[in-house]
């Protein structure tokens, strides 16, 4: 009796499963960026555990997103070093598994720079879409705590163009060069509260979803920061 109650149960799992595969493909299929709960552990924990999720990490040249890519991946994948000119010409990616979550870091040139021709943008654009298309994306934009310059101002006016109207309930600001706040004493809620008129906007914009990183420090305590912010978009999502 208890083996004919085993085969149902594992022709029911099989029959779930399908159907959630079949669920997830009709959704990327018609460009919906979604996560299907899976039943069981997934119900309990709020994992993601069959789904690649994409990290777009996006921001001027110069404020740390490949940095901040390795420090996400635990790795050293992407190069980072200190330059005059762009070091990221073209995107890259790399995955890494954080909590049960599948998670694919992409890596991008800065495709806000005006100076760079439009057929280059557009092809950093496509290709950054292409690397997108398995599954939901969160985007990190990457920005300089120390710095914020005039072209970073409409950034997020070029992400809404480019990525569409609702990107910022996707988006994450993740400041780097977090060693700057500490040496001068300040938290980041008291940065944020005290920043220029602009960047105040586009943090308000994004939900408040901000992190502060310090690439060079080891530990995976700013990563699960990032991630309790990343569950947060990817609950949102489901409830969509």
């Amino acid at each position: 009796m208890g083996s004919f109650f085993s085969r149902v149960q594992d022709r029911s799992n099989v029959t779930k499963d399908r159907q959630l595969v079949a669920a997830n493909m009709s959704c990327w299929a018609h460009g919906l960026h979604c996560i299907r709960r899976q039943h069981t552990d997934e119900a309990k924990t709020g994992r993601h555990t069959g789904t690649t999720v994409n990290f777009v990490l996006l921001g001027a040249a110069g404020t740390g997103k490949s940095a901040s890519g390795n420090t996400i991946l635990g790795k050293k994948h992407f190069i980072s070093r200190p330059s005059s000119k762009p070091v990221t010409t073209k995107c890259q990616n790399g995955q890494t598994k954080i909590n049960d979550l599948h998670v694919r870091v992409i890596d991008t040139p800065d495709i806000f720079d005006d100076e760079i021709g439009s057929s280059v943008r557009n092809k950093h654009m496509n290709r950054c879409k292409e690397l997108c298309e398995s599954g939901p994306c969160v985007y990190v934009l990457v920005m300089h705590v120390s710095r914020f310059t005039d072209g970073e101002r409409d950034i997020m006016e070029k992400l809404e163009e480019d990525f569409g109207s609702e990107v910022s309930g996707q988006t994450i600001i993740l400041f780097t060069r977090g060693n700057d706040l500490q040496q001068a004493g300040i938290g980041l809620e008291d940065f944020l509260h005290s920043c220029q008129p602009d960047l105040k906007k586009m943090v308000e914009k994004c939900g408040n979803r901000c992190v502060l990183f310090e690439n060079n420090k080891s530990g995976s305590d700013q990563v699960e920061k990032l991630m309790e912010k990343v569950n947060t978009i990817l609950e949102d999502q489901k409830n969509l």
